[in-house]
């Protein structure tokens, strides 16, 4: 990503504040569109005499708009979101991303209502009641995700929880509401009902390489995915792994009885480091070797990380994305996972279920392929007033290792600065091309690779 591109914004540490993560690559510049009441952000239907399309008919979501005000005319910075007409624009609405709040819902609405915080989600379900709140249309894009891209294709769902003591704030009230304002959502916008497309913010890769550490975690260990693709009426698969080598599976430990425990630094400081009790959780540990006493594996951006702290997502697999078998060895299953070999204690592997998915490999003769946080088109693409905008290789894929292949797309950009110097809603534009992507969990996060380096690769 060009710099010229970026927003400036602080990266905080992994313990601070989920909101902090603002939208990184959303455009510099944008208008006070207060003049043009047509695309005035936060017009909703009364609810009060009206059906909001944008909320189930039978879940009452409370209109708070978000902050959409110029902040600095001299530099053109603005917040809270960006204008958009989804999908009609060419923009497809692809995934819908689930967070946590680290804060109260007053606090939320305070931090979404002031144009200065650089971020904001499309809707906010409450902890005890479930109560709903919309604050950016799903037409818009909200800045959420940390990526721009996946902002551009997503709708952004904050709950008001704090991850690392989530099982005090996951209500039967918030799953239930959550799950059907997502059914409904993914219903309107064509989003498939599986864990490569609802995911968590966990999930999002970085833009760049200098991005990977300070990426972040919510909804963190403890947010229940098997109940909630149960209550979104799409479960998880539930076919006996065959231990086949060089197939896709998922893992399905059974949430009640998958007891974690690990580590965590409590505190706006940072320092107060100690174990957490062991409690349910959606996530195993991965190791370098089939030998609970290996190391756990570790990532590339995170060393010097200890393995057990629960914001480490480099050492954890999670339930329901797709990853391949690599070896099996009694009671102990390898996954490819973030170009390593990873291993996790599977006794009878009855913590991980059959997938079914076409898988793809570095194309013959390569001895690595790059992976990518985004699926931007070529520079051809980019005609004035659009300028290129550049994509960084983020890991690399080696040779002989397979990834699950979750979906396929053709390269685009929405293009937003140009609006501030006419207000002219042709100025907002979706940069596309035909460049073929891949879409895989590399590590704990979805990622992207180029169709013209790998090869598919079907089950054996």
């Amino acid at each position: 990503m060009s710099s010229s591109l970026i927003r400036s914004c602080a990266v905080a540490p992994l313990f601070v504040l989920s909101l902090v993560g603002c939208g990184l690559d959303e455009p510099a510049l944008i208008a006070d569109t207060d003049s043009l009441p047509d695309l005035k952000p936060g017009t909703m239907p009364d609810q009060s005499s009206k059906i909001d399309p944008e909320c189930p008919a039978d879940l009452v979501c409370e209109d708070i708009p978000a902050a959409y005000k110029v902040r600095d005319a001299a530099t053109g910075s603005y917040g809270n979101y960006d204008v958009a007409n989804r999908p009609m624009d060419g923009q497809a609405i692809r995934y819908i991303v689930i967070h946590t709040t680290e804060g109260r819902w007053d606090g939320v609405v305070s931090h979404f209502q002031n144009p200065s915080a650089s971020a904001s989600a499309h809707y906010l379900v409450g902890s005890s009641t479930g109560r709903v709140a919309k604050f950016v249309s799903p037409k818009h894009v909200a800045w959420h995700a940390g990526n721009w891209y996946f902002n551009m294709h997503s709708i952004g769902i904050e709950h008001e929880a704090v991850a690392i003591e989530g099982k005090m704030w996951f209500t039967d009230a918030m799953y239930e509401a959550s799950a059907k304002l997502v059914r409904h959502l993914a219903q309107s916008y064509g989003v498939p009902l599986d864990r490569e497309h609802i995911i968590g913010h966990d999930e999002i890769p970085g833009v760049t390489a200098a991005r990977q550490s300070g990426m972040h975690w919510d909804p963190g260990p403890y947010w229940d995915w098997d109940r909630y693709m149960q209550l979104l009426r799409a479960p998880l698969p539930s076919d006996v792994d065959p231990g086949q080598s060089g197939s896709p599976i998922v893992l399905r430990p059974g949430y009640a009885t998958n007891l974690q425990k690990g580590s965590y630094c409590f505190g706006s400081s940072g320092m107060d480091c100690r174990d957490v009790a062991e409690a349910p959780a959606n996530f195993v540990y991965l190791r370098t070797a089939a030998d609970p006493m290996a190391p756990l594996v570790e990532n590339q951006y995170l060393k010097g990380w200890p393995g057990d702290r629960l914001n480490n997502w480099g050492t954890k697999l999670g339930t329901g994305p797709m990853y391949v078998l690599a070896e099996q060895k009694g009671d102990w299953s390898a996954i490819f996972f973030g170009g390593q070999k990873a291993w996790f204690q599977n006794p009878g592997r009855s913590l991980t279920r059959k997938a079914s998915a076409m898988m793809i490999t570095p194309k013959s003769g390569l001895s690595s392929a790059p992976v990518y946080g985004v699926a931007y088109p070529q520079d051809a693409a980019y005609m004035p007033p659009t300028k290129p905008v550049a994509m960084e290789k983020i890991y690399d894929v080696p040779a002989g290792q397979r990834y699950a292949l979750a979906a396929r797309t053709t390269g685009d950009y929405y293009w937003a600065k140009e609006w501030v110097k006419s207000y002219d809603p042709s100025k907002l534009i979706v940069v596309k091309d035909g460049t073929e992507y891949f879409q895989i969990h590399f590590n704990h996060r979805v990622a992207w690779v180029r169709a013209a380096d790998f090869e598919l690769v079907s089950t054996p």
